[in-house]
């Protein structure tokens, strides 16, 4: 019986392995489509997509209507057929008009080693900055909210960051990174919904801490062991190391730092 245990146990160790190595091509693979369609975007647009539409548009949408860059590249992502149902004057949860659409589940959007469910996941963010502060600054950047390649727009006649702006390298940036099981921050919930959806624009992501999967609710997270996927963007995927060096994190946050630190990737 000892014996028959023991076995059992290694059995069920390398089965869980199996599946996890699964499950991490599955959010790679993921990833890829993600940056594929925002290519894709960028050849029709001459931009990233925006973080978030925060454009004053009165009366409906006073602060913007605040759909986020994963609603604007439904259309890329072959869901053509959602985004026709989705009116983009109107904010992004309007009753009647985009809430039923917001809830949707988009399997591209899921991390298959995520946790939690819940109507509109979204497990991962367009990296818009970082609050890391880099060796030989006492302070983040002054526009850490916006250093990045999936910022939010403010005013008429902006859109998304153009490839020409990341003056770092398309293949030393990011574009989006793994964000499992968000929670929305008390801050920033006001009467919105308890988690991320990908129709909303709170769901682009400013690296907040040191080191990735940091248990101190790191911005880029996952639930694979030593670090997260993200997408660069030129496209390619990489695993970035959860130990990684906070100024080479920092550098692949920003897209005008003068750094050109990039992991491998494929």
């Amino acid at each position: 019986m000892a014996i028959i245990g023991t076995l059992s146990g290694l059995l069920l160790t390398a089965v869980s392995r199996v599946r996890e190595a699964a499950r991490k091509v599955q959010c790679s693979n993921n990833l890829k489509q993600m940056g594929l369609g925002v290519g894709s975007y960028e050849s029709s647009r001459r931009s990233f997509p925006p973080g978030s539409d925060q454009i004053p548009s009165p009366p409906l949408a006073p602060t913007g209507t605040e759909h986020a860059w994963s609603s604007f590249l439904l259309p890329q992502i072959e869901e053509q057929s959602l985004a026709a149902t989705i009116d983009y004057k109107a904010p992004w949860n309007a009753p009647g008009r985009n809430a039923a659409a917001a809830d949707i589940i988009i399997p591209i959007y899921v991390c298959p080693s995520g946790v939690l469910s819940f109507k509109g996941k979204q497990d991962y963010g367009g990296i818009s900055g970082t609050f890391i502060v880099p060796t030989g600054r006492q302070v983040p950047l002054p526009d850490a909210l916006s250093c990045g390649t999936i910022v939010p727009v403010t005013k008429a006649g902006q859109w998304g960051i153009r490839p020409a702006e990341v003056i770092d390298g398309l293949s030393s940036t990011l574009l989006i990174g793994e964000a499992v099981d968000r929670a929305i921050h008390p801050a920033l919930k006001f009467d919105g919904p308890d988690h991320v959806s990908w129709a909303w624009g709170a769901n682009r992501i400013t690296q907040n801490t040191t080191f990735i999967n940091n248990p101190f609710e790191s911005s880029i997270r996952s639930h694979h062991i030593g670090g997260a996927f993200a997408a660069f963007a030129d496209g390619h995927c990489a695993f970035l190391d959860g130990l990684m060096d906070p100024d080479v994190l920092f550098a692949l946050c920003t897209r005008n730092g003068g750094e050109s630190n990039a992991p491998g990737g494929n």
